[in-house]
């Protein structure tokens, strides 16, 4: 008999659960989640180390424009230290072994004119290392600005908030020191939402942002989120109103297109040791020009 595991975690709003969308009229995006090492914001935009930063700079190249189709490779390459950039230099100084270097994942969304829905779907890859967050098997981040209110953003993700300094980064000098977003200000949008799923018995979903540090809550715009895992294979669905309804949510409206990204922790793993997707945005009923710009259609 297959062996069928579950976690789910949820939070309701006033009046109890609504209906969700119906999953088989939205399209999938795939992505792919890879092994980011030690590649901070200072990294990829350092010229010694990324020949594509001329590109990003003057020509506005995103970073899914480049690495959409080899971020498996490159992933696979830093997980096990191998060299990366012009330097030849591994960004992965502790390996853990039997990490896998990248996971394809789902991306499907949906919106109703007052929610809007981000359902994520994938399968786990073999684990084994020693367990970093003993709580969670899985976490799952959503991480979005308020529409171009993020400098950079559009090009290179949620890389602006990873940096040299950070809490186990090699240029670290302070233990304590979580995500943040260079010149974040809240009234200017100037920051990140941040939304998370966490599979442990009786851990709540995360409403926060990211702006000077990282906030793991205050929010009140997230209305549920929920994870449920068949064998091996995750869904996990985000139910998040478009007002902003707390300092540090944002609006999300017609009209504009929102940088985001993804980020999983898998096999128990903590911090820095997660899988990140690259540079994506979406917007409300509106195609983009480019395949990292994605629709979410009204049902």
């Amino acid at each position: 008999m297959k062996k069928i595991a579950f976690a789910v975690m949820s939070v309701f709003a006033v009046g109890g659960a609504v209906a969700a969308p119906d999953w088989s009229k939205a399209a999938p995006v795939k992505m792919t989640l890879f092994y980011p090492g030690q590649s901070s914001l200072e990294w990829v935009m350092d010229k010694a180390e990324h020949s594509a930063v001329p590109d990003i700079v003057e020509k506005k190249r995103t970073c899914a424009k480049c690495h959409t189709g080899d971020a498996n490779e490159v992933g696979d390459k830093i997980v096990k230290g191998q060299p990366a950039g012009h330097k030849k230099a591994s960004i992965e100084p502790k390996p853990i072994a039997n990490k896998a270097g990248h996971i394809p994942v789902e991306l499907q969304t949906a919106h109703d004119g007052s929610k809007i829905y981000f359902r994520l779907t994938w399968s786990s890859p073999k684990g084994g290392a020693a367990k970093q967050d003993n709580k969670n098997e899985v976490k799952a981040t959503i991480l979005f600005d308020g529409g171009g209110t993020v400098d950079s953003a559009n090009l290179n993700g949620c890389w602006a908030t990873c940096h040299d300094d950070l809490r186990s980064m090699k240029s670290a000098k302070d233990d304590k020191k979580t995500k943040y977003v260079k010149g974040a200000d809240l009234a200017s949008g100037n920051y990140y939402d941040l939304l998370q799923f966490k599979s442990g018995k009786g851990e709540k979903p995360v409403d926060g942002h990211v702006i000077d540090k990282r906030v793991m809550e205050g929010g009140k715009s997230l209305i549920k989120a929920e994870g449920k895992k068949d064998g091996d294979k995750w869904v996990v669905t985000f139910e998040r109103e478009l007002a902003g309804k707390a300092p540090g949510d944002h609006s999300i409206a017609a009209g504009k297109m929102y940088n985001f990204g993804v980020a999983i922790h898998e096999d128990y793993s903590n911090a820095r040791y997660h899988y990140v997707s690259l540079g994506y945005q979406f917007a409300l009923d509106e195609k983009g020009k480019e395949k990292n710009q994605i629709s979410v259609v009204k049902q």
